[in-house]
């Protein structure tokens, strides 16, 4: 069997379609450093602004970082299997998965640290341990874990929303309609300065957000990643025509979710707009409960691939080397907007970074299919492949695993 060739198109599409949702949110905040998720309004906003802010919040925030951090699991549940094989045993095969799991981790402290504060790679990581704990787990009991890892995060989601929104009412800040003043000294650094100047600030804007996730993220990613582990357990991906009650309760689900995602979205523009000093939990409780809405987008796919067939095989090339782009995503974001680049970050609307973004996604799209034509892989997928096999037997089954 030749390398790849059993691999599955739909996951590497749904792979490089999230890619392309991160990217527009990840575009938005670049410039701003640690705070707001899709940064802030330097003056007041054009209808134009407002709309992208709108759309995005309502249509991506959260969104597409759910696609992304599903089909982490599902590619664990695909992997292992290959990993089982190669290794021999299962303490091998866990030694071999912790091996991808550092370097993971060594790339994405890299990545923070000198490239982009919002780096999502080391947190994905560290949360990808808990994983190796259900590795050899059967499907039911793995079920009932999602489950109770699902209750877990819509508990704690209300929790801190309720003790967020508390101590804002009892601690209202002093100049509530500013934006902070620490948020326009970051977008003064990383507009203007060079990449020597950036580099204490970006560390300690990578080091306040990875903090943050792990201790407000951390229930959702890991219930996440197991969802993804159950479906790539029972083929939801891998063989969706045996799974049509899965996909019918997907596409409900999600679209359940919109209403949620909408309100979220509206109360943080108004925030963002009215009160970017002192903005308020509630919001984005309501995004976080509008993020099923990524059930509804994967759900899409699921059932339209045979009309999407030809979109399908234009995602997937950049869905095979997802690392290498995003990374590269980076890359481009600071070479274009950061003051080491060409500093368009302070002089782009909002609208003009969403267009850029879909411009840097095309490019991929493009260059990504060039390079697996005549590669078969990522080169910093080749490095990580290399890495997490090291010792072990020659005959390739990584390659070869759908994931």
């Amino acid at each position: 069997m030749s390398s790849g060739a059993r691999r599955i198109e739909l996951l590497d599409a749904l792979r490089a379609f999230a890619l392309a949702g991160i990217l527009q949110v990840n575009i938005q905040s670049f410039a701003w450093g640690a705070g707001d998720p899709l940064g802030y309004f330097a003056t007041s906003p054009t209808a134009a602004d407002a709309l992208v802010h709108l759309a995005i919040g309502t249509l991506v925030s959260t969104k597409f970082m759910s696609i992304f951090a599903f089909l982490f699991g599902v590619g664990f549940a695909l992997q292992w299997r290959g990993l089982l094989r190669r290794a021999g045993s299962v303490d091998a095969a866990r030694r071999a998965y912790r091996r991808r799991l550092l370097f993971l981790l060594a790339v994405g402290l890299a990545h923070g640290a000198l490239l982009y504060f919002g780096d999502i790679l080391a947190f994905y990581a560290l949360c990808g341990f808990v994983l190796l704990l259900f590795a050899q787990a059967r499907p039911a009991p793995l079920a009932r874990t999602t489950r109770n890892a699902w209750l877990a995060f819509a508990g704690w989601s209300i929790a801190w929303t309720a003790l967020a929104e508390s101590a804002r009412m009892a601690l209202p800040a002093d100049e509530a309609t500013q934006v902070p003043a620490s948020a326009l000294a970051r977008l003064a650094l990383y507009t203007r300065g060079g990449f020597a100047d950036q580099l204490v600030a970006r560390v300690s804007d990578f080091g306040e957000g990875l903090l943050s996730m792990i201790a407000f993220a951390t229930p959702q990613i890991v219930a996440l990643f197991l969802l993804g582990a159950l479906a790539g357990r029972l083929g939801w991906l891998s063989h969706p025509e045996r799974h049509p009650r899965v996909w019918r309760a997907a596409l409900w689900i999600g679209t359940a979710a919109i209403p949620f995602s909408a309100a979220g979205a509206w109360l943080n523009y108004v925030a963002i707009r009215d009160a970017p000093g002192d903005p308020g939990s509630l919001g984005y409780a309501l995004q976080l409960a509008g993020s099923p809405m990524a059930c509804l987008y994967v759900a899409l796919f699921v059932r339209q691939r045979a009309r999407l067939a030809r979109a399908l095989a234009w995602l997937a090339p950049a869905g095979r080397m997802p690392l290498t782009n995003y990374l590269a995503q980076s890359v481009a974001m600071g070479w274009l907007l950061s003051g080491w680049g060409l500093e368009l970050g302070a002089e782009l609307s909002r609208a003009q970074l969403a267009l850029l973004g879909l411009a840097l996604v095309a490019l991929q799209l493009v260059a990504s299919r060039a390079w697996i034509a005549r590669f078969g892989q990522g080169p910093v997928e080749a490095l990580w492949r290399a890495w997490t096999y090291r010792g072990l037997s020659t005959a390739s089954t990584f390659s070869q695993t759908p994931r």
